[in-house]
């Protein structure tokens, strides 16, 4: 099943719940999950800025050196 048809069946089924402390909890999980997402998208995106930063000013290892440290380490 796919995350849309996950989604809709949900969906459908918490339409039919009457139950305040459930639907208070849910809400409280998907405002949870909403925040989490959130740092995350903000995460990745410092970390593209500081990439491209790093590469515009020149500050990375070439692709052998970081390769071979890559070797050494894992004994490839």
């Amino acid at each position: 099943m796919n995350i849309a048809a996950e989604k809709a069946e949900v969906i459908k089924g918490f339409e039919k719940v009457n139950d305040l402390p459930l639907v208070r909890a849910v809400k409280n999980l998907l405002d949870f999950a909403q925040t989490n997402q959130q740092k995350i998208d903000q995460a990745l995106e410092n970390s593209i800025d500081q990439g491209l930063k790093e590469s515009l000013n020149s500050e990375l290892e070439p692709h052998d050196v970081v390769m071979k440290g890559f070797r050494d380490q894992y004994k490839l």
